[in-house]
């Protein structure tokens, strides 16, 4: 599931570029069950005209402020992303080009189709979004677990109310964390993992930032000694700018906003490596099972 450093890039790539545009309409959607809170006739209507404001995240969630005092929301799930095309970016026929004439169930067909179409992850149309200035919104996901919602903003309050800090704000201080932590229990990792309590961080870098620390994802709660949760905070910020900085992982399914896949997994410690070794002392990275998720360390360096 894409985690915060991957929905970030989304948002930054979307604010790069579409911020402004205006949506022409819904131009495609084959998966009307995407859409939350409305039937596929009346979500067309309501977000046709409407003006990007601007794009934001709160935890892993997109959210686009648009024009009217709306707001369209767009959680990820497993395997959703965004891909942003121009329509320069295709042929030109009879002088225009409709997204839909390239959208047929649910891939991109036709001559001289962008290399970046022609990644399978990207093969995975259900929505559409034609907007002003020659660019198309596409939405691609695999398993079509996502979910988009088009809502009045006071919804924004409410969806906060259910998350926890978010670890990049300059709030989430030390002290923030400890109290966290000192009202939770048991494994430390399925604590990070919980959105009601942090925001945004997932498996992947829930065991990047525990080997940065140097403690096991299975230690409980009640046996971490302060200087432990120190090393444990001051890993979480350094690992998301890092995962940020190279776009999110692309271990699975994930792409940018452009289509283009992340580098993170290329600099990861122990996140899928199994049996590998260790890149920072030589020792083997051990997969464990916490709850119903996978967890990876190394045994030399997490204790």
């Amino acid at each position: 599931m894409p985690e915060l450093p991957e929905v970030q890039t989304i948002v930054n790539d979307l604010n790069e570029s579409i911020k402004g545009k205006t949506i022409i309409g819904l131009r495609y959607c084959d998966a009307p069950k995407l859409i939350k809170g409305a039937v596929l006739a009346d979500f067309k209507k309501r977000i046709k005209n409407r003006k990007i404001e601007k794009v934001e995240r709160r935890a892993k969630n997109i959210i686009i402020f648009l024009s009217g005092e709306m707001l369209l929301t767009i959680h990820l799930k497993m395997t959703g992303h965004i891909i942003i095309i121009s329509n320069s970016q295709f042929p030109i026929s009879n002088g225009r080009v409709v997204s839909r004439q390239y959208i047929k169930k649910g891939r991109w067909v036709g001559e001289n189709l962008p290399e970046v179409l022609q990644d399978p992850r990207n093969q995975y149309i259900h929505i559409v979004l034609e907007l002003s200035g020659g660019y198309i919104l596409a939405y691609s996901d695999v398993r079509k677990f996502g979910e988009w919602r088009l809502v009045k903003r006071d919804y924004l309050s409410s969806l906060e109310s259910k998350l926890g800090p978010e670890p990049l704000d300059p709030k989430f201080t030390f002290d923030v964390f400890q109290s966290i932590i000192g009202r939770s229990t048991g494994k430390i990792k399925s604590v990070l993992m919980d959105q009601a309590k942090f925001s945004g961080i997932g498996n992947i870098y829930g065991d990047e930032i525990l080997f940065y620390a140097g403690v096991r994802p299975d230690r409980t709660i009640k046996s971490l000694k302060t200087k432990e949760l120190v090393k444990i905070y001051k890993s979480i910020r350094p690992v998301l700018e890092k995962a940020i900085k190279y776009r999110g992982s692309s271990e699975s399914d994930f792409r940018d906003a452009f289509g283009l896949k992340g580098h993170y997994q290329e600099h990861s410690f122990v996140y899928r490596k199994e049996k590998q070794r260790c890149g920072k002392c030589g020792g083997v990275v051990k997969k464990i099972r916490i709850g119903q998720r996978s967890a990876h360390y190394c045994t030399k360096c997490q204790k």
